[in-house]
């Protein structure tokens, strides 16, 4: 089994291969910064090109990547606390899901159209799973009555589960954290024989990043939804003639 600090390195590598075009003739741990990811994409779809237009949108989902990149992956050093990386990281991925979500409700007010609920279903499966684990961090229920759970990664052989012990894996967060009209989970109170199945972070990063990236895709090919968004996002003449040459070193004939 990886280390937690190899791990973390190894999800960074697979966030930076999913969200920035990676130069291929530096090291890694040389680059730093990346420049625009690819929510740029939806900036440039909604503001058109044009350089006196803003939009936040893109922005918004820009600075989330940079952010993530940046004070998580590059500035923060995991310790052996497997429960308290796993709460944050996935907290983290939780605030692009959530973001995602609203520009769903806002584009299928009342979840009416039977096409974009299909399309939201089948293609962000991961972002599902990120969203129940974050309920049951954000809501424990029965488990804040929980004795010192044990924290192990997805797979790991060392851990042999006997009968009477309880298992919290992805299955039973759906069951129990998925709403609260669910039956609560009450075989955790009072309980000193549970175990968090924390699921594979390398896979849960590939393919958050896939679907994030169809996100982006989605917005910038469906033309309808692009000109829906833009008048809720997009600022017209948000920049001068002269701030525009600036941010482009044009002043001066630069």
């Amino acid at each position: 089994m990886k280390s937690l600090e190899e791990l973390h390195k190894d999800c960074h590598k697979i966030f930076r291969e999913s969200f920035f075009e990676v130069p291929t003739d530096i090291d890694d741990d040389q680059v730093k910064y990346f420049g625009s990811s690819n929510a740029c994409k939806i900036y440039d779809k909604l503001t058109e090109g044009d350089d006196t237009k803003q939009d936040c949108i893109g922005e918004n989902f820009n600075q989330l990547i940079q952010r993530l990149d940046d004070n998580w992956f590059e500035n923060y050093k995991p310790t052996s606390d497997l429960d308290y990386y796993f709460f944050n990281y996935f907290l983290l991925l939780y605030l692009f899901v959530e973001r995602v979500d609203i520009i769903f409700e806002v584009i299928n007010k009342d979840g009416k159209s039977k096409l974009f609920n299909d399309f939201q279903q089948h293609n962000f499966k991961t972002m599902r799973k990120i969203n129940k684990w974050a309920n049951f961090i954000k809501h424990p229920k029965e488990f804040l009555f929980t004795h010192w759970a044990t924290y192990y990664f997805e797979g790991d052989p060392n851990i042999i589960l006997t009968d009477g012990d309880v298992k919290i894996d992805t299955e039973f967060i759906f069951n129990h954290y998925h709403n609260e009209k669910q039956q609560r989970p009450v075989i955790l109170e009072n309980n000193k024989r549970v175990f968090v199945e924390v699921p594979n972070l390398e896979t849960i990063t590939t393919e958050f990043g896939k679907e994030m990236n169809l996100f982006f895709d989605f917005i910038c090919c469906n033309q309808i939804v692009a000109d829906f968004l833009k008048k809720k996002s997009t600022i017209e003449s948000f920049y001068t003639t002269d701030e525009t040459e600036l941010e482009n070193g044009t002043e001066n004939g630069n």
